[in-house]
């Protein structure tokens, strides 16, 4: 499997984790050193891996609404042999995000080491 390939099944893993609600899968996308990273009221705001995962594990999926999954590739860029970018769209309603995600490949596993997101409503 090449390394673009790789990183394709990562980011499925996160997007199908966040739509249909499965955190186990959803969080083997991330590394457990993932920052994330917004911009609210014109500051940027931080949040840690574990405060995220609990986050994002008690919500309702997107799937259990009915909501269409938006599962979006926009650019993948393999940078190195052990880094790359990815910008991808997805959703939790009532929002649509545009993510900037950095990917690492630690131990042979690529995993987001950072997220960068923007929410639309």
């Amino acid at each position: 499997m090449s390394e673009e390939d790789q990183i394709r099944a990562v980011l499925k893993d996160y997007f199908d984790g966040l739509y249909f609600g499965d955190m186990t899968r959803f969080s083997s996308a991330f590394h457990p050193a993932c920052r994330l990273f917004t911009v609210a009221d014109g500051a940027v705001q931080t949040i840690d891996y574990a405060p995220y995962m609990e986050r994002c594990a008690g919500r309702k999926a997107p799937v259990e609404s009915g909501e269409p999954q938006v599962a979006e590739i926009i650019d993948l860029t393999v940078s190195t042999s052990d880094t790359a970018h990815a910008r991808v769209r997805d959703a939790f309603p009532p929002r649509t995000f545009v993510n900037e995600l950095s990917l690492a490949k630690s131990e042979g596993s690529w995993k987001i080491v950072s997220k960068l997101y923007h929410a639309f409503t």
